[in-house]
């Protein structure tokens, strides 16, 4: 079977273990050393039963933490031009991977998404259990999904899916007028509603959990983001009652 223990999620920071019987992979170094090795402690592993290391993007709050894996740092995968900054360190040890091409890490296959976020390169994931055949769709910091992503994440058995902000809550908080038009762009991030509303057309009869990730704290709420959700799949008739709606946390990890 397929699970997700995400490390944290939100702007401070940003982590999440993939993993099956066979493999375990670390998607994103944004966490605390600390919060690491807690939650590999709960899965009782280590830092070097670590198989592969998936780099979604180059923003701070998912690569701050790069030093604590740099003894595995030769496992990690990612896209030409994510850790540029890194290469003089990294650079002979980096494996780059192209998009939409699978990719087998042990007993689990990868897909390579390209996603639409403020950065020169970014990835989603289709993480696919070669024992089970369960999939899980790994989509954050993403301002918009384009229909060929759409077609490749309909009908997963679980979905780790951005839903970052409140519009109202957002236009009405003290950023920046920059800062709130670059989050609501197509390379920004997802809000409430357009998360469900993606993925009111993804769930399929094969889904069983999603996790609402990337949460703000400041212009967003776990209930608010909850409830958005449920209001958008009942306008849309999704039918909830076999499917596990969870939200990630900032400071708290989240297990399925």
């Amino acid at each position: 079977m397929l699970h997700c223990l995400n490390i944290c999620s939100g702007s401070k920071g940003n982590a999440s273990l993939i993993y099956n019987e066979e493999t375990l992979i670390l998607v994103d170094v944004g966490m605390r050393k600390k919060d690491l090795l807690e939650a590999l402690k709960f899965l009782n592993k280590k830092i070097e039963d670590i198989d592969y290391i998936l780099i979604t993007h180059n923003h701070d709050d998912h690569i701050k933490g790069l030093r604590f894996v740099e003894s595995i740092s030769d496992r990690i995968y990612l896209k030409e031009g994510i850790l540029e900054y890194y290469f003089s360190k990294y650079k002979d040890k980096l494996h780059f991977v192209e998009d939409y091409k699978k990719y087998i890490f042990k007993t689990i296959e990868v897909l390579f998404l390209k996603t639409s976020h403020d950065v020169s390169a970014s990835s989603g994931y289709i993480f696919k259990d070669l024992n089970s055949d369960e999939t899980l769709g790994y989509i954050t910091d993403n301002g918009y999904i384009n229909e060929y992503n759409l077609d490749l994440l309909k009908n997963l058995t679980y979905y780790y899916f951005e839903s970052n902000h409140d519009i109202y809550y957002l236009l009405v908080s003290n950023r920046t007028i920059d800062l709130k038009t670059r989050i609501l762009s197509y390379k920004g991030h997802l809000s409430n509603e357009q998360s469900a509303i993606y993925l009111s057309y993804l769930i399929g009869e094969k889904t069983k959990k999603i996790l609402l990730a990337h949460l703000s704290e400041e212009c967003n709420t776990k209930d608010l983001a909850i409830l958005t959700h449920k209001r958008i799949y009942e306008e849309n008739n999704i039918n909830l009652d076999n499917i596990a709606l969870l939200t990630a946390s900032q400071r708290e990890m989240t297990y399925f």
